[in-house]
């Protein structure tokens, strides 16, 4: 199972990855990881939603700052749903977590993501992704604390970011991965097994 995550607004650089993505077909399906437009306008959702029509996988996608800014939070739901949720896939379990602090003027609702962890070891692997990574600037010491110490006492092996829009992966007992953004032409690969995974970075 393989499925990818990254970050944009650049449509041209979009159309170019979507093409990219179409002639693969290990890509099971598509996950977003925020910013999908960059004043939070309705034309800019307009316009990421008639490219991704063209996309011939499933997809999905999880809330960023961008996409926060003037009304755009609700537009977002109107389009794609709650801004927390999750899915199974192969018997293992995506939880997508809106965990943005300043554009959202809320509190991050770990208790919503602490009860989608707690069954973790009904499936083989679970995995969340989320806008922020929590060494990025919204995350002060203590939030940073809780979000790191919330994937270690779950077993999250891997947390999944945009955001910074430029590629970062640290591997540890959690690893981290922070996706580029597709204005560099470029997305990750995530190849997800019954125990394990590993990350690709594809550059066009």
């Amino acid at each position: 199972m393989r499925f990818f995550i990254r970050c944009t607004f650049f449509y041209d650089q979009l159309s170019t990855v979507i093409d990219d993505i179409n002639k693969r077909d290990d890509i099971k399906f598509v996950i977003f990881g925020g910013d999908i437009a960059d004043q939070a306008l309705l034309r800019e959702y307009e316009i990421f939603y008639d490219i991704m029509s063209k996309l011939k996988k499933p997809y999905l996608t999880v809330i960023g700052n961008h996409d926060y800014n003037i009304n755009g939070g609700i537009i977002y739901k109107k389009m794609f749903g709650d801004y927390n949720y999750s899915f199974e896939f192969n018997n293992n379990k995506f939880v997508l977590f809106d965990n943005v602090v300043w554009e959202s003027e809320k509190e991050l609702d770990f208790d919503w993501l602490t009860s989608e962890l707690e069954d973790n070891t009904s499936f083989n692997q679970v995995f969340v992704i989320a806008h922020i990574p929590p060494y990025g600037d919204q995350f002060d010491e203590e939030l940073k604390e809780k979000y790191m110490s919330t994937m270690s006492e779950y077993n999250v092996p891997l947390s999944i970011h945009g955001h910074t829009h430029s590629y970062l992966y640290e591997e540890g007992d959690v690893s981290y991965l922070t996706a580029p953004a597709v204005k560099e032409k470029a997305y990750n690969i995530v190849s997800v097994k019954d125990k394990g995974f590993s990350v690709e970075l594809i550059e066009l």
